[in-house]
């Protein structure tokens, strides 16, 4: 008979009882031995170390790797693959949900190849259900941009809480339809929900709604997102990211709302682009007018793998195509996140119901695009630079090299909050002069002036980071 010949990786618990359903339940797979960067005993057979993957395959005939760490951080689990990158042995993980996490029981058949998120997640984390269904137990919640990649997981675990009802607020027809067919689909009553079409931009349509649903909480996730397509679209950005923002702040003071909670993005820290700079203006909006009856909340997100617009979709569509993978720049740094960790960060930041806080998700370390790209490329059994190569194509406008979370000074200010992996900036920053002035005059030249230079320059006075054409 003809084996499968299989490398365990991490020859702990999870790794013996992988070996153990491998041995008694399929005759046709045979375990030659782990591989741990710790020797162990009780007849452990570790052949080598993580770092000599590549030399193990030379000496041994491996058919497949099996990564058996259930707390294997995405850090580790690219390791392995840029040990591995010049071979095409196909490299599967066991599943790191809370069964897995337990040790209770770990098979062979429900192993599975690596995703996006295994190589740049985080290990499993508490959700605290109970305390979130408490504080979200029959509420009523109007997210904007509820339709899109970040909105619609947030919908679906405000179900998952018991919500009350959720008010979808989104202007893509395509993305609402998407989402109510989804959600009927997975059978939630139509009574738990309602989906809007409408702009942040229209202040009085958001007025009208928030009046007539009157909701306990608003997530604002709205907005414009991609840094070089705002750097040609000024006068939308603004009228968005800023325009939108102060609508919805100005309507849920005016409306007592109890609670509204802003998305923002690592792109307003140091501010090079315009998208940054509208967000950040958001932040200043909020932080600035304040309000006795209504909490307002600023959640900083990195990138998030997979939502609309990522670069990642465009590069498993390029490794499928075996067409090149187009990276800026070598050495260009990110912060990632999984929708469900993004979702998380915003449903769990609100339950803290604090006021002026800017929460940040512990996000460990940056991660160089180019090594994300090596890796998606060897998770597809793909060698790279032979099946699939990468082209460097150069930065784009407004784009950093490395984003930050926090400035300089925000650092000193960053305390850890009671919820595993969130941070927490409190209410220490002084308010430009004139915030609201400024506000104004930049939405009076995005409405009615065409000469987008002259907004950019105006934003540079506000943003000296900002990059100005020459």
């Amino acid at each position: 008979m003809d084996y499968k010949n299989i490398l365990i990786i991490g020859a702990g618990r999870a790794g013996k009882l992988l070996q153990k359903d491998i041995e008694k339940n399929h005759p046709n797979c045979k375990v030659i031995g782990f591989a741990d960067d710790i020797e162990k005993e009780n007849g452990i057979k570790v052949l080598g170390t993580l770092a000599g993957l590549s030399k193990l395959n030379k000496v041994y005939k491996i058919d497949e790797m099996i990564i058996a760490i259930p707390s294997a951080s995405g850090k580790l689990v690219r390791e392995i693959l840029l040990n591995n990158l010049k071979n095409k042995v196909p490299i599967k993980i066991v599943p790191r949900d809370q069964r897995i996490i337990s040790l209770s029981d770990v098979k062979y058949e429900e192993t599975q190849y690596l995703k996006l998120e295994d190589f740049l997640g985080r290990p499993f984390l508490k959700k605290n259900i109970d305390q979130l269904k408490k504080y979200y137990k029959n509420k009523k919640i109007f997210i904007t941009g509820g339709a899109g990649s970040i909105g619609s997981e947030i919908v679906r675990q405000l179900l998952d809480l018991d919500a009350g009802k959720i008010i979808v607020y989104d202007n893509s027809e395509y993305l609402c339809f998407n989402l109510d067919q989804s959600l009927k689909e997975e059978g939630i009553p139509g009574n738990k929900y309602k989906i809007i079409i409408g702009s942040v931009i229209n202040h009085n349509k958001v007025d009208y709604v928030v009046k007539r649903e009157k909701p306990d909480i608003i997530f604002h996730a709205a907005a414009y997102k991609h840094v070089y397509l705002m750097e040609d679209n000024i006068g939308e950005s603004i009228r968005t990211n800023v325009g939108g923002t102060k609508n919805l702040v100005d309507v849920a003071i005016a409306n007592n709302i109890a609670q509204l909670i802003f998305i923002s993005t690592d792109k307003v820290v140091n501010p090079t682009s315009v998208m940054g700079a509208s967000k950040k203006l958001g932040e200043y909006y909020i932080k600035c007018l304040g309000s006795k009856k209504t909490k307002f909340g600023i959640v900083r997100f990195g990138n998030v793998i997979n939502s609309n617009g990522s670069v990642l979709p465009l590069f498993e569509r390029q490794i499928t195509e075996r067409k090149y993978v187009t990276v800026t720049h070598r050495k260009i740094e990110r912060f990632f996140m999984s929708i469900r960790e993004a979702a998380q960060l915003v449903i769990k930041s609100a339950a803290r119901n604090t006021n002026g806080d800017i929460h940040i998700l512990n996000m460990e370390e940056l991660i160089r695009i180019y090594e994300v790209a090596l890796c998606l490329i060897r998770s597809r059994n793909l060698i790279p630079e032979t099946d699939v190569k990468i082209k460097i194509i150069g930065l784009k406008k407004g784009e950093k090299m490395i984003e930050e979370l926090f400035t300089d000074v925000e650092k000193g200010n960053l305390r850890k909050t009671e919820v595993d992996d969130i941070f927490c900036l409190k209410n220490f920053e002084k308010c430009p002069a004139d915030i609201k002035v400024t506000i104004e005059d930049l939405l009076k030249m995005a409405r009615y002036y065409p000469n987008e230079e002259k907004i950019k320059s105006y934003l540079k006075t506000i943003f000296p980071t900002l990059k100005v054409k020459s």
